[in-house]
């Protein structure tokens, strides 16, 4: 049944030569998707994308020490600014995924995209929070902690920003393994199965989000992990969001999709 341009997934037939009707869904229609929705997500996506791909070029792999950690947060006048790039960036890429999540043209891709949706909500939301203390809390307590004079107040100082550290240092395997790991892997299993996205768009977001999980999986059950794979693995994930936004821009262009 066709109104103009708007197409809808379902049929109406009489019920039993009685007044009234019964709708049911046609089985070949494709899942309706909002092209202006998609191409506000493409936005969201490419700056999110970009800003991720900046600030994984210039942030360090953190030492595991606590001295050698606030030596290196005291040595990087810019950590603060770095870690609101990466928040703003977060943001964006979180609200992106939701957008395209939304649009998928199949039934088990939307459905895939749904459970992802709320994977990568739940996890920014943490990493956000990592966010903050990495950058601005322990940060401050690095500046102090170099500045100070009296041994005492310095040794305070130092278990503070150790204490600090120790927080967002927890939440790591959230980070990894479900934000970065899980969320991604399924959207990417999502977008595999979509009908207006490539196939190999969809597989970059899963071996990246299950390279992610595993670092993720071993740091929060303390397994060792080989770091070449959480490098790969954040790699593929940070650099993910250019190539999406790109394909969400072209897509809401294709009136077919």
């Amino acid at each position: 049944m066709t109104f103009g341009r708007l197409r809808t997934p379902y049929e109406i037939k009489p019920a039993g030569g009685e007044a009234g009707s019964i709708v049911r869904p046609l089985v070949n229609s494709p899942v309706p998707v909002n092209h202006a929705e998609i191409r506000v997500g493409s936005i969201a996506m490419l700056v999110g994308g970009l800003g991720a791909f900046i600030a994984n070029l210039f942030h360090p792999v953190p030492p595991g020490q606590t001295e050698a950690l606030l030596g290196l947060l005291v040595s990087r006048p810019h950590w603060s600014q770095l870690h609101f790039l990466i928040m703003l960036s977060v943001v964006f890429l979180v609200c992106g995924l939701a957008m395209l999540t939304r649009n998928l043209a199949d039934p088990m891709a939307r459905a895939l995209g749904t459970l992802g949706r709320y994977l990568v909500i739940l996890g920014g939301t943490v990493y956000l929070v990592e966010i903050m203390i990495d950058g601005f809390a322990t940060k401050a307590l690095a500046d102090r902690w170099s500045a100070a004079t009296d041994p005492a107040q310095k040794a305070a100082l130092f278990h503070s920003a150790q204490t600090a550290a120790m927080v967002w240092t927890s939440l790591f395997p959230v980070f990894a393994g479900v934000f970065l790991g899980i969320s991604f892997a399924v959207i990417g299993a999502a977008i595999s199965f979509s009908k207006n996205f490539p196939r190999w768009l969809g597989l970059w977001g899963v071996v990246g989000g299950t390279l992610c999980f595993i670092t993720g999986f071993g740091s929060g059950l303390h397994l060792s992990v080989p770091l070449p794979i959480w490098i790969a693995g954040v790699t593929m994930a940070a650099t993910w969001g250019i190539p999406l936004g790109v394909m969400m821009w072209r897509a809401s262009s294709r009136k077919d999709s």
